[in-house]
């Protein structure tokens, strides 16, 4: 059963290992990432956080998605994003 991340014009699908990504803003298309080549990139900026999933890049993400975040939507991120690390970690 997938478990899911909605924001704004996103909507994240966690399944097994396999996080996809869709947004309203393209053609239909969606990006896959097995959770073990799934970069994470998070900035702080004020109140807000901005953050980018993708393609890792060294310590940078070449980003399918960027999300600015409040508080609040941030944390429904991080335990939403624990759960693909979970996956990833026992993916060994």
């Amino acid at each position: 059963m997938a478990v899911e991340f909605v924001h704004e014009d996103h909507i994240l699908s966690l399944e097994g290992r396999v996080l996809e990504v869709f947004s309203r803003h393209t053609n239909g298309e969606s990006h896959r990432f097995h959770v073990a080549f799934l970069g994470v990139f998070v900035k702080p900026k004020g109140d807000r956080y901005k953050v980018q999933l993708g393609k890792p890049m060294g310590e940078m993400v070449l980003p399918a998605v960027t999300l600015t975040l409040d508080a609040a939507e941030f944390e429904r991120f991080r335990a939403f994003i624990a759960l693909a690390t979970a996956a990833r970690d026992g993916a060994a």
